[in-house]
């Protein structure tokens, strides 16, 4: 049986997304979805700029890494992706781009700290960074998802940003929240302030209530 098509086709959208969010340019960044009764994964291939992506060229692999479908190589960045959707069951989708603010925690290797309640919902509170890895390999992989321990973000050391979610809406979604994050702690700096984290329990609220009750619902008649 093919992989749907409708889930390359989000995939391919998000790729393209990033480019319009300017988190990433060219071919930078990669973007994968789990099917979840097959365990199959959508990824993007390897070297192709997003501006000339189409839906034939995402690639689909198995847990091991093997092509299922497709004519081009995927991602350098595979072993990241699948590393993740190993560890954890229940992550349907990764993200990693080169988001330029989030990458300046990277390299001052800052922790990013809960600062805004709309973020909080997205996230599960301060983002960590993992150690500096070379990109592409094991131990990038291995790091990334002991450093994240589980929650929906952690930022690489002088590289980039992976988030993770249940689906790529919400993966999506928390890279956003991450880089609005990461640029007003940085505009605060520049304006010689201290920037004042959120409350730990305020946090945690927030994201509660987002995973409880952020859902499209028609209003009653």
């Amino acid at each position: 049986m093919a992989f749907p098509r409708e889930l390359k086709e989000s995939v391919w959208a998000y790729a393209r997304q990033m480019m319009v969010d300017g988190i990433a340019h060219r071919a930078q960044g990669n973007i994968s979805l789990r099917q979840a009764s097959s365990g199959l994964i959508a990824v993007t291939p390897s070297a192709i700029p997003y501006d000339r992506l189409q839906v034939d060229d995402i690639v689909v692999v198995d847990l091991s890494g093997g092509v299922v479908e497709g004519q081009w190589r995927p991602t350098s960045e595979l072993l990241l992706h699948l590393a993740f959707y190993r560890a954890w069951a229940d992550v349907g989708a990764v993200v990693h781009s080169h988001a330029p603010y989030a990458t300046l925690f990277g390299v001052i290797g800052e922790s990013l700290p809960m600062l805004l309640s709309e973020a909080a919902a997205c996230l599960d509170g301060p983002v960590p960074v993992a150690p500096y890895c070379r990109p592409g390999t094991q131990q990038l992989a291995d790091s990334a998802v002991r450093i994240a321990d589980k929650g929906p973000a952690v930022i690489l050391a002088n590289h980039g940003l992976v988030t993770v979610g249940p689906d790529l809406g919400a993966a999506y979604d928390s890279t956003l929240a991450v880089e609005t994050t990461a640029r007003t702690a940085w505009m605060a700096r520049t304006m010689g302030a201290r920037v004042n984290a959120l409350d730990p329990a305020e946090a945690a609220a927030m994201r509660a209530a987002y995973l409880m009750s952020y859902l499209p619902e028609k209003q009653g008649k």
